[in-house]
C-alpha cells in the first residue's frame, strides 16, 4: 500500500517593487507582520522586477508606478505577458486618473494611492490571496 503524503501548504510569494529603499523595507516589514506564511522579495526597478518574475513567479506584486528605467505600468505589461495569472497592485503617490487607467490597461488588478495605503493595502492583498 502506498502512503499518501499530506498536502503541504503552498506559501504565497509577494514581490515589492519600490525605488525608495526605506519605503520598500518598511513595507516589507509591515506586510510580513500580517502575512506570516508569505515569502517576500523586493527590488527597486521595473527591469529587475521583470527579470525576477521569470525565475520566482510571484503570486502577487505590489508595484510603484514611478520607477527608474521602465515605469511600473510598462513593467506590469511585460510581467503580465510572462505571468498572466499574477496579480499586480499598483501603488503610487500620484493619484492621477491617467495613471489609474494606464495601470488597469496594463493588467493591474488594483490601484491604491500611497495616501490611503495603510487603510487599503492589507485588505486588498487579503482579497487577492483568497
Amino acid at each position: 500500500m502506498n502512503a499518501i503524503a499530506p498536502e503541504q501548504k503552498r506559501h504565497c510569494t509577494i514581490l515589492i517593487v519600490e525605488d525608495h529603499e526605506g519605503m520598500r523595507q518598511s513595507m516589507r516589514k509591515w506586510l510580513s507582520s500580517t502575512f506570516e506564511d508569505t515569502h517576500f522579495i523586493d527590488t527597486s526597478t521595473g527591469e529587475a522586477a521583470v527579470e525576477l518574475c521569470k525565475h520566482t513567479k510571484p503570486d502577487l506584486i505590489v508595484m510603484d508606478i514611478k520607477l527608474p528605467g521602465i515605469n511600473g505600468i510598462e513593467a506590469t505589461k511585460q510581467i503580465k505577458k510572462i505571468l498572466p495569472d499574477t496579480k499586480v497592485i499598483m501603488l503610487t503617490i500620484y493619484d492621477v486618473p491617467a495613471f489609474q487607467a494606464g495601470a488597469i490597461e496594463a493588467g493591474a488588478s488594483a490601484f491604491i494611492s500611497k495616501n490611503s495605503m495603510y487603510n487599503e493595502l492589507i485588505p486588498t492583498i487579503q482579497r487577492m490571496m483568497d
